[in-house]
């Protein structure tokens, strides 16, 4: 019998044979429909559709139709990606790209990475205020990111420019509500030669949240951009700053208890970039940017008489500050070479203060960095009927200890309209600081490896009908290696170790409608199987052999559909999310748990009250909009034990100019 990946293969392989008798049976494809250009995949603009890497791209104008504010709810319908959300708004959110652990995904904003050093991060605390679009890379990309990278990246850009808007939202339940202010500006500087644009952003969003008590929260975020483009080359700088803070009264088993207990974090991005073109067939980009993470946790007593538990207090200060100097040239007609040097320093400085029940309090602190360089080089390009992505990479350490990546990705479009997809590949992260060095809690192990993830994918993509249908279809296959796990020994005892090991294998599946009659629609199938191929104890049981790794639903599924008619805008998203394995604490012995399947539905959509009509997109209006989260009011679990908020309803407006 065939196993699940080579089933999957055959089908991509089927339908990239398929479409060209397909497109023949169909209207030749409308030529004149361009491809969104995308960055991220090789770092330089390329048409999505010449990109040999598996690639998506979410704008602006698609996150306001569909109402959403935070940049885990944009990635929420991108195919292989998972996105896992604790409990309501504000609570720890990981992002799972195909398969792979949440710490495995690099998340840049405009070219900076903001991943505490060893990869984690917590999604929750980005929104997409002022946001201009977000690419997704799907598979390894150490090789021109680095650590952290092993199973995609996700760039996040500001808006360069454009127009100005100000959208206003309140709930009808729990005093929820966002606010957002965009302005955008272009135009020349002192001659038309050069050409300047600018944005400034500021966003503000709350909630008491749907828990009995202690479950609000707030986040301020603003961002700033300016840029010049001139004849011989660009350069921006841009700027972040968010400061939230969420209040939780669960326990580790989801109940409801604490009254005080509250986490915040306060995050800045900092990004320069300038391009430089020596002729037009060579040139020169360097990037600089530093990243900087304040993460607090706090839970004293709730009361005099409450004595008898654990509590404590720590902030922790994460800083990266990275550099990136590219040379490129054209090689030959249609090939680009580019050669590359990359360093970063990273630092964790943590203070913290604990006690147990009425003894005395104890201190803990923390503070170690290291630096790392790299060189690398990549090859791209070459015709319609073969496109080559080749490049290879090595980091070295602060250790003196190094690591080798590479990648090497093909396209062809023997058929306009039909494109044919394949790469292998390697990715890599670095340990974080605290499990190579001693801690309050562990003693650290300095001999740790770097983890490793080697990755294969074949997929097709066709356009049907005139180009008013693409059909897509990726499947992959992902082997992690040297996966640092977290072994408790006994009270204060306990240390990591390079001895897990696991894979991920999958298909995914799209089918997008561009615009017909004022509807699109867009919908998306994965299908995903992990398997722990060597457990590690740790002394917990959540790792056993055969097992699939917890919270990666098996199947998912959703379909984003829209529609417009004048001044009318109606969007709605249905989530399918399938039955996976989390690790129930709560029980009186810990053990596995399956979490059921579930449905979500959002609604959202907008009544132009004043203004010309939607079609008309450089004139003013002012907007009526709604926005139904959980329209149904499905109940379900993300993390064993936590509840989710059910149906709540926005009303507002939008004002564009």
């Amino acid at each position: 019998m065939r196993s699940a990946v080579e089933r999957s293969s055959l089908v991509v392989v089927l339908l990239g044979l398929a479409a060209p008798s397909a497109l023949r049976a169909q209207q030749r494809p409308d030529t004149t429909a361009l491809s969104p250009v995308v960055v991220t995949a090789t770092k330089g603009p390329v048409p999505a559709g010449a990109s040999t890497a598996a690639t998506t791209v979410i704008r602006a104008d698609e996150l306001r139709a569909r109402g959403i504010t935070t940049v885990a709810d944009a990635l929420r319908n991108v195919p292989g990606v998972g996105v896992n959300q604790t409990s309501g708004l504000g609570s720890q959110t990981s992002l799972f790209l195909r398969g792979g652990n949440s710490n495995f995904t690099k998340v840049l904003v405009d070219g900076v990475p903001v991943n505490t050093p060893g990869g984690a991060l917590d999604l929750s605390t980005l929104s997409v205020d002022n946001v201009d679009r977000i690419e997704v890379v799907r598979g390894p990309a150490s090789v021109l990111y680095g650590s952290d990278a092993m199973t995609g990246v996700v760039q996040i850009f500001t808006r360069q420019g454009g127009r100005s808007s100000l959208d206003i939202r309140a709930g009808t339940k729990h005093r929820a509500g966002d606010a957002t202010l965009e302005l955008g500006r272009n135009g020349a500087v002192s001659s038309s030669r050069v050409r300047a644009h600018g944005s400034l952003g500021v966003g503000y969003h709350r909630t008491n949240g749907f828990l009995p008590f202690n479950n609000a929260y707030h986040a301020l975020n603003a961002s700033a951009l300016v840029g010049a483009e001139g004849s011989h080359g660009q350069a921006t700088v841009a700027a972040t700053y968010g400061d939230s803070r969420f209040h939780y009264p669960t326990t580790g088993s989801g109940e409801p208890t604490d009254s005080n207990a509250y986490t915040g974090a306060l995050r800045s991005t900092v990004s320069v970039g300038a391009d430089w073109r020596f002729s037009p067939s060579s040139g020169a980009r360097v990037q600089l940017g530093r990243s900087a993470t304040r993460s607090l946790s706090d839970n004293q007593p709730d009361n005099a008489a409450d004595n008898q538990s654990f509590y404590s207090h720590s902030t922790s200060d994460a800083t990266r500050q990275a550099s990136d100097v590219q040379l490129f040239a054209s090689v030959a007609r249609a090939a680009r070479l580019t050669a590359g040097a990359s360093g970063e320093t990273q630092r964790v400085n943590s203070v913290g203060t604990s006690t147990f029940g009425t003894s005395p309090p104890s201190q803990s602190r923390f503070d170690k960095s290291r630096t790392n360089r790299a060189l690398y080089v990549q090859l791209s390009g070459g015709r319609r009927f073969l496109s080559v992505d080749a490049g290879a990479r090595r980091e070295r350490f602060g250790s003196g200890d190094g690591v080798t990546t590479g990648r090497l990705g093909l396209a062809t479009e023997l058929v306009p309209g039909s494109i044919i997809r394949a790469s292998l590949g390697t990715g890599f992260k670095e340990p974080a600081l605290d499990e190579l060095f001693k801690t309050s809690f562990s003693e650290g192990n300095p001999e740790l490896l770097p983890e490793r993830n080697r990755s294969r994918e074949i997929g097709a993509e066709t356009r049907l009908a005139g180009g008013w249908l693409t059909l897509g279809a990726t499947a992959f296959g992902q082997r992690f290696e040297n996966l640092v796990q977290y072994q408790y020994h006994g009270p204060l005892v306990a240390d990591f170790y390079n001895i897990v090991a696991a894979r991920a294998r999958g298909l995914e599946l799209e089918a997008r409608l561009a615009e017909l009659r004022s509807v699109t629609m867009h919908a998306s199938y994965t299908f995903l199987r992990t398997e722990i191929t060597e457990p590690g104890d740790g002394g917990f049981g959540t790792l056993e052999p055969g097992k699939p790794l917890l919270r990666r639903p098996r199947r998912s599924a959703t379909l984003d559909a829209g529609w417009h008619r004048d001044r009318y805008t109606a969007n709605a998203i249905v989530s399918r999310i399938g039955s996976r394995d989390d690790f129930n604490y709560a029980l009186t012995t810990p053990a596995r748990v399956r979490l059921e399947p579930y449905t979500r539905v959002d609604l959202a959509g907008a009544w132009d009250v004043l203004g010309a009509a939607r079609d008309s997109a450089r004139a003013s209006r002012l907007s009526m909009t709604i926005r139904v989260d959980n329209a149904t009011n499905a109940h379900y679990e993300n993390v064993a034990g936590y509840r989710t908020p059910g149906r709540i309803l926005f009303l507002g407006f939008r004002a564009v100019h």
